[in-house]
């Protein structure tokens, strides 16, 4: 009679290819994992923007009444510091008590909200039609460590319509 070997399992040869294959496989992966995420983080960050001038936009048809979207940064042109979303009542260009509709904190670290345009440098305006006060047209560029090959644009047209564009720009 014929014993047969049963003993199964790997030998430690075995798991040390593995394991370096595993480890050759996560340094390819990885990197391009990174990209995936600031991708990511770029498109929410344009996203929030785009939503809050749309919101904006609605808000001064809906209610009939002049809506603000203006900078914190306080700088012209830089829109980093995060930006205010505001009925204008007493048309002061100031966001006074009640009427602040939505407010978006500062950029992560690395990231710039840019305003290509005086028009826009540190305040966007709907009228109580939903159309923008001036009739230019205008675009932001959001960008991370000032690269222009990452840029995203929100372009506005002179109707107030915005809408993201991947067309690169300025970011500095």
């Amino acid at each position: 009679m014929k014993k047969i070997n049963t003993i199964q399992g790997f030998t430690l040869l075995e798991l040390m290819i593995t394991l370096a294959i595993a480890i050759i496989v996560a340094s390819i992966g990885v990197p391009s994992f990174m990209g995936l995420i600031r991708d990511s983080r770029m498109t929410t960050l344009v996203n929030d923007f785009l939503t809050d001038l749309s919101y904006a936009r609605s808000e001064a048809a809906t209610q009939n009444k002049t809506v603000l979207i203006q900078s914190k940064s306080g700088t012209n042109l830089d829109w980093k510091d995060g930006w205010d979303v505001y009925i204008d009542d007493n048309s002061n260009s100031t966001v006074d008590a009640g009427e602040l509709l939505r407010t978006h904190n500062a950029l992560p670290s690395g990231y710039t909200l840019l305003a290509n345009s005086a028009t826009f440098d540190s305040q966007v305006t709907y009228e109580s039609t939903g159309l923008m006060a001036t009739s230019i047209n205008g675009s932001f560029f959001l960008c991370m460590n000032n690269d222009a090959s990452t840029a995203r644009a929100v372009v506005i047209n002179s109707l107030g319509r915005a809408r993201i564009d991947s067309a690169p720009g300025s970011c500095s």
